[in-house]
C-alpha cells in the first residue's frame, strides 16, 4: 500500500523546533516544507539559496518547486536550483539504471498492469455500461499517471537543468531509460483515452437514436390527431414524454462524458508533449556533442599540420 508522505511535517535533519510565531526569513526553522517554502520567499538571495539545499529531502514536493525555480528564475538562484537539480540527477542515475537491469530479468513474472488496475477496481460499479467503462478508463489514466510521475519529474529535471557542458554520459543512459520506461504506460495510457473516447461515442448514439424516437412519436401523435383518434394522441404523447425523458437524461450524461473525455486527451496530450520536448533535447544535446567532438578532431588536426609546416 502507497503510504502519503506529509512533508509539512517536522524532519530529522529540521534544526530548530518553532513557536507560535512566524520564524524568520532567513533562520533555520523547524517547520517541514512550509519552512522551507517560507525561507524560498526571502528577498535575500543567500537566503533563498541555503533554502534550497533543504528543498531537495522532501522528495517529489521538493523536486517539483527546485524545478520550477529552475525553469522561471534568473540569477543565481536559478543557477543554484539548477546545479542542485544535476547533483541529484548525476547520484540517481547509477542506481536508476541498477534497479532497471535487475527489473529487467524479472520482468515475464509480470502480469498485465492493466488488469491488475481494473482487478484492484471492483468498487467502481455502474449500472450504465458505458459510464463504467469510461469510469475504468479515467482510473486506468490517473492510476498509471501516478506510477510514472518519478520519471516524468525527473525527465523535466533534465530538460531545465541540464547544457552541453553537463551532458555526461551517465545523465545521458539516465535520460534515455526514463522515456523506455514511459513507453509502455504511454501505450496504456493511449488505450486508456481511446477507450473513454468509445464510451463517448456510444452515448452520443444511444442520445441520438432516443432524438429520433422523440420525433417520430411526435409525428405519430400529428398523424393520429389528424384522423381525430385520441386513443392514438394519447399512447403517442405519452411515448413522446418517456422518450424525450430518456433523451434529456442522455443529453446530461453525454455533456458529462464528454467533459471527462476531453480532459482525459488534453492529459494525455500534455504528456505527450513532455515527452517529445525531452525526446528533442536529447537528441539536440547528443548532436551538439558529436560536433563538439568532431571540431576538437578537427582543431587537433590542423594543430600537428601547424607544428609540422610551420614550427621553427
Amino acid at each position: 500500500m502507497l503510504v502519503l508522505e506529509n512533508h509539512d511535517q517536522p524532519k530529522p535533519y529540521d534544526a530548530v523546533r518553532g513557536g507560535q510565531l512566524p520564524p524568520p526569513v532567513g533562520g533555520v526553522v523547524l517547520g517541514g516544507l512550509a519552512g522551507v517554502k517560507h525561507r524560498l520567499s526571502s528577498s535575500v538571495s543567500e537566503h533563498r539559496i541555503a533554502a534550497l539545499r533543504e528543498t531537495l529531502n522532501y522528495g517529489d514536493a521538493g523536486l517539483k518547486i527546485v524545478i520550477k525555480i529552475c525553469q522561471s528564475e534568473t540569477g543565481p538562484v536559478q543557477r543554484a536550483a539548477c546545479d542542485l537539480l544535476r547533483q541529484r540527477l548525476n547520484s540517481i542515475a547509477p542506481e536508476k539504471l541498477q534497479a532497471f537491469v535487475a527489473a529487467s530479468v524479472d520482468a515475464k513474472a509480470e502480469v498485465d498492469s492493466t488488469q491488475k488496475i481494473l482487478e484492484r477496481s471492483s468498487a467502481v460499479v455502474s449500472e450504465k455500461n458505458y459510464d463504467r467503462e469510461l469510469s475504468e478508463a479515467q482510473l486506468i489514466f490517473e492510476t498509471i499517471m501516478q506510477q510514472i510521475q518519478p520519471n516524468l519529474l525527473l525527465l523535466e529535471a533534465l530538460v531545465v537543468s541540464v547544457e552541453r557542458e553537463e551532458f555526461t554520459s551517465p545523465l545521458m543512459n539516465l535520460w534515455e531509460l526514463l522515456i523506455l520506461e514511459i513507453q509502455e504506460p504511454l501505450k496504456e495510457l493511449r488505450q486508456a483515452v481511446g477507450s473513454a473516447i468509445s464510451a463517448q461515442l456510444r452515448i452520443q448514439w444511444l442520445y441520438n437514436q432516443a432524438e429520433s424516437q422523440v420525433n417520430q412519436s411526435q409525428q405519430r401523435a400529428l398523424l393520429a390527431l389528424e384522423k381525430e383518434d385520441e386513443n392514438s394522441v394519447s399512447l403517442a404523447l405519452v411515448r413522446k414524454q418517456v422518450q424525450f425523458d430518456r433523451a434529456a437524461e442522455l443529453k446530461i450524461d453525454l455533456h458529462e462524458q464528454t467533459v471527462r473525455v476531453e480532459t482525459l486527451n488534453r492529459n494525455l496530450l500534455a504528456l505527450e508533449s513532455k515527452i517529445a520536448q525531452a525526446n528533442s533535447k536529447k537528441e539536440i544535446l547528443k548532436m551538439q556533442l558529436h560536433f563538439a567532438k568532431v571540431q576538437e578532431q578537427i582543431d587537433f588536426t590542423f594543430s600537428q599540420v601547424n607544428n609540422i609546416f610551420f614550427s621553427p
